[in-house]
């Protein structure tokens, strides 16, 4: 059975982009008669705000967007991600590393994300402490995944980004890894988000095939821009819903370039979504990195 989800962090309301993927990933669900599911990524919790998810959840359903299961939450899960933690460490697929950032920095060279580590810990002994983060070992060895949207997605891990952290020295899990953990956890099947989250594919796919976890589909939108920079919710791109939901579908249905003759404003908002399930098509979406939005929407 088809499972998708929509995964926002705490950090803010939603915007414009969080929107787009919200109803991709909605559409993408229920047009193959699936489930959509929401989870509040709130792992990171320096980054959450009090109180947003709840005002996350009530956009959502003035959207009309609503759940198929209980939400979930991140934090919720701190026993299970040690599990895996436990598991990876038993097969010799994670080792600990008391590397710091200037340690990494005068070894390491540039790769698609950021630092390439060059293994400094990976032979060493290292007792655990509060102070070291736990790595996993990667393969010198090329993944290839098929985008449904943006076509060949390829890395080669060893060279492209080294030995990568899934549990930080602060003794916060990352997103690569939690992610893995959450997709076996709630059965994904499909995920639909935003291009800039596309060099993560390998090291995900990768975690899944560690974990022995079936590797779910993939498909990246393209990134909603205005002057040229990226809409979210740290640039102060608030985005105002009650009043205009039916405004916003018909943006966000445009921005994925669906079908749009036989919308109108004068339909109401039960009446869209029938339409844009029974319309959809995911093969319409341009394969761009991002695209530059013209809207009245925001504040």
């Amino acid at each position: 059975m088809y499972i998708g989800r929509f995964a926002p962090t705490p950090s803010g309301p939603l915007h414009f982009g969080s929107i787009v993927t919200a109803i991709a990933s909605f559409l993408d669900a229920k047009s193959n008669g699936g489930k959509w599911l929401v989870k509040i990524d709130d792992i990171d919790q320096p980054r959450v705000i009090r109180g947003a998810d709840a005002i996350i959840l009530n956009s959502l359903k003035e959207l009309h967007l609503y759940w198929d299961a209980p939400v979930v939450y991140q934090s919720h899960r701190i026993n299970e991600y040690n599990k895996k933690i436990d598991y990876l460490k038993k097969l010799n697929a994670a080792y600990l590393c008391e590397c710091s950032r200037r340690d990494i920095n005068k070894l390491a060279i540039t790769g698609v994300d950021g630092f390439i580590y060059p293994g400094i810990c990976r032979e060493k002994k290292i007792n655990l402490s509060d102070r070291v983060s736990h790595r996993v070992e990667v393969k010198d060895e090329l993944i290839i995944t098929q985008d449904c949207i943006q076509g060949i997605v390829k890395q080669n891990l060893s060279s492209d980004i080294g030995d990568f952290i899934i549990k930080r020295s602060d003794g916060l899990f990352a997103y690569q890894f939690a992610v893995v953990v959450d997709n076996y956890l709630d059965g994904v099947t499909n995920i639909i988000r935003g291009y800039d989250l596309i060099q993560s594919v390998p090291r995900q796919v990768f975690l899944h095939q560690l974990l022995d976890i079936d590797v779910p589909e993939f498909s990246h939108i393209p990134i909603a821009t205005k002057f040229d920079q990226k809409i979210s919710k740290s640039c102060g791109n608030k985005i105002i819903i009650k009043g205009n939901e039916i405004s916003i579908w018909l943006k966000c249905l445009a921005f994925l370039n669906q079908p749009m003759e036989a919308y109108s404003k004068s339909m109401n908002i039960e009446d869209i979504i029938c339409e844009a399930i029974r319309c959809w098509s995911k093969n319409l979406i341009k394969p761009l990195r991002q695209i530059e939005i013209d809207d009245n929407i925001h504040t």
